[in-house]
């Protein structure tokens, strides 16, 4: 509606046309998954957790020792941070799949389970700078650097049942491959981390979208079944009722 449309009309035309458009049907949004859904997610999520996270774990220590040898200043600064983040993490799961105190807000959890895995994939995906200086072997970044890189998308992998979980570890993964090779200079690894950033956040996209699919369809939505149930029972509901001119015939 334009200004120019609404000029000359009276106080009444105007209200009319404001009723008009406020009864005016709105596009109905496409309903997600169901509750019911939503905590099937959430236990996937806790469960498959577990072995992504103990991954995680051993590719660290792997990376600490690796990297000891030459920069123990640099790994134990490293190992200290990966440590705390990864036993934050380690810790919520655990009380959840213990029955702790957020396991009666499951919602809640997996918020706070989320902001413990984006720092996780932080410090896990700086250690190809972190670890290797710029005077470093070319040959020792790289295993920094592939190493890391697979131990997030994998772990991510296990963590697509909640697409913002997985990506708090594949984002920073790809973002520091990125880095790494510019950093270095070498375009040729700029490109492949590339390549396969696209193709693992693609597959995680994938998974996501099948587990989704297979939590709706094991426990879909009883809303709409309601509603067509009231709307039939209730023309029988009132032709039952006292006061309808049925009844009193």
């Amino acid at each position: 509606m334009t200004s120019a449309s609404l000029h000359g009309k009276s106080v009444r035309e105007l209200q009319d046309e404001i009723a008009r458009n406020a009864g005016a049907p709105r596009p109905k949004r496409r309903p997600g998954i169901s509750r019911a859904a939503r905590l099937n997610l959430i236990d996937i999520l806790s469960r498959w957790s577990g072995p992504g996270l103990a991954l995680v774990a051993g590719v660290s220590i792997y990376l600490a020792i690796v990297a000891g040898r030459a920069y123990p200043v640099r790994a134990t600064a490293w190992a200290l941070m990966m440590l705390a983040a990864l036993w934050t993490a380690r810790r919520l799961r655990s009380d959840f799949r213990a029955g702790g105190q957020l396991t009666s807000r499951p919602f809640r959890w997996r918020a706070s389970f989320t902001a413990s895995l984006a720092v996780l994939g932080v410090v896990l995906a700086s250690a190809p700078i972190l670890l290797a200086p710029t005077t470093a072997p070319a040959a020792f970044g790289v295993q920094m650097l592939a190493l890391s890189v697979i131990a997030s998308f994998v772990c991510a992998l296990m963590l697509s049942a909640h697409l913002p979980s997985a990506a708090a570890l594949a984002l920073p993964g790809a973002a520091f491959a990125l880095l790494t090779g510019l950093r270095a200079g070498d375009m040729g690894l700029v490109t492949g981390g590339l390549a396969i950033s696209i193709l693992s956040i693609s597959g995680l996209y994938l998974a996501n979208r099948y587990l989704e699919k297979s939590a709706a369809k094991r426990y879909p939505r009883t809303s709409l079944l309601r509603r067509e149930v009231e709307r039939r029972a209730s023309p029988a509901a009132t032709r039952a009722a006292p006061g309808s001119r049925i009844a009193q015939g």
